[in-house]
């Protein structure tokens, strides 16, 4: 499922490619809205909230998509993809073209209307970032296991499978650990939410700080079987075999049922080549000391 940081720069690529264009004309393939037909309307803005994604339109409506685990917007024609599987063509008035491939939700609402869908979610990552609340809303879920709650939007709206994984491992905190156990939630969040914020900023997914121009990550795509910092092996369970049903891997020396507390230590070394440091005042504690506005991507 793609994260927040994903869905932000979407809505920062549509904005640059579309807002502003009359819709020449528009297909949807969708049974709640097959009549729908926006032709002759302007994008005026996008607006996202975590994973969800609006387009705002002139007429005073928006749609609302949200890609759930299969969905993906592409831009361009789409010809080599089955006809029943674009669920929505857009094209305005300068050949740009935006098709929803595979859209599991898709809805047409007033514009005004988005807190319908996003209401119950917690602060944004990418947006208007209240870091305590977020805190307070994760420690609300008591003993939840770690990895669970970083990825119940109710809590903090934006966080994926890939942040789940590496931050915990950073943190050397293990993805299982109850989260009222955990000395130094305030820490690990901020250092996820550095993470994620940067990573909308610059692009691919990378949680290492090597090879920025690509996605990559201390252990959820990694083939390696043993820890990069201590050597020890990693543990690795499919979806199928977490209470959260997606796929983990941890270092069973690092991040020990044991431990409890937020390695600082650890996270300076394994942040030291990350642009996501310069988001974190780094030392003995650490806190987020970057911009809380919405991100202008």
């Amino acid at each position: 499922m793609p994260e927040g940081d994903t869905i932000a720069r979407l809505a920062a690529s549509l904005d640059d490619r579309a807002v502003g264009r009359n819709v020449q004309s528009m297909v949807v393939r969708h049974p709640r809205l097959a009549t729908l037909d926006l032709t002759g309307e302007t994008l005026v803005r996008t607006s996202s909230h975590g994973k969800h994604l609006f387009l705002h339109f002139s007429d005073g409506t928006a749609l609302h998509i949200h890609l759930l685990m299969q969905g993906r917007v592409m831009f361009g024609r789409a010809w080599d993809t089955e006809e029943w599987r674009r669920r929505f063509e857009i094209r305005f008035d300068d050949g740009t073209e935006v098709i929803g491939i595979d859209i599991p939700l898709l809805h047409h609402i007033d514009s005004d209307a988005t807190g319908e869908f996003t209401s119950h979610l917690g602060p944004d990552l990418c947006g208007q970032l209240d870091l305590d609340l977020a805190h307070d809303r994760v420690l609300s879920a008591g003993d939840m296991h770690l990895s669970a709650a970083l990825l119940d939007q109710r809590h903090l709206a934006g966080f994926g499978n890939i942040y789940a994984v590496e931050v915990p491992f950073i943190c050397g905190i293990s993805p299982y650990a109850p989260v009222d156990e955990i000395v130094g939630l305030d820490t690990l969040l901020a250092i996820g939410a550095a993470l994620i914020r940067t990573n909308a900023l610059r692009g691919p997914q990378n949680t290492t700080g090597r090879k920025l121009h690509l996605g990559d990550t201390w252990m959820l795509d990694t083939k390696r079987r043993d820890c990069p910092l201590c050597g020890s092996d990693i543990e690795k369970r499919p979806g199928k075999a977490t209470p959260w049903r997606r796929r983990t891997a941890w270092c069973t020396q690092c991040q020990a049922d044991a431990n409890r507390c937020v390695d600082v230590e650890r996270v300076t070394k394994l942040l030291g080549m990350h642009p996501a440091r310069h988001l974190l005042a780094l030392g003995e504690t650490t806190s987020f000391v970057g911009d809380n506005a919405p991100l202008e991507i």
